[in-house]
């Protein structure tokens, strides 16, 4: 095992070793998980059973929704969906029956900024985007 360094430029453009490729959303209900983020981000669904879908937009792959038991708190991975308006996504996940878990926030050394936000079933996850707000 190589050492790491301390002093590594996170703004540097070499490619990240290792980058997460997939994320499944748990859910506890896929239905409801569908509806609620088809409506959010015009994700569509194409179902592998009665458990699991994989979303897509625009032909693309985006996630897994999967069907998962038991309580919601340490569910695993927080996911960050890029999105270029932060605000008028938390608007629509509101409107799709969501809610605000945590305003706009500043990542930091130009980064960007976040959000999180709860879906219906209570699983938090996050917005980024490069985009100052409006």
């Amino acid at each position: 095992m190589t050492e790491q360094s301390t002093n590594a430029d996170p703004s540097a453009s070499t490619p990240v070793a290792n980058p997460f490729s997939w994320c499944d959303i748990e859910v506890s209900d896929l239905k409801q998980a569908e509806s609620f983020f088809g409506e959010v981000f015009g994700w569509e669904f194409v179902p592998f059973g009665d458990d699991f879908a994989v979303a897509t937009k625009d032909g693309a792959l985006v996630c897994g929704v999967m069907k998962a038991e038991g309580p919601v708190a340490g569910r695993g991975l927080r996911g960050y969906i890029a999105t270029d308006d932060l605000e008028g996504t938390l608007q629509r996940v509101e409107a799709a029956g969501g809610s605000v878990a945590k305003t706009r926030r500043e990542i930091g050394g130009d980064f960007g900024w976040w959000a999180w936000f709860r879906d219906p079933s209570g699983v938090v996850l996050g917005l980024a985007t490069d985009r100052p707000a409006a």
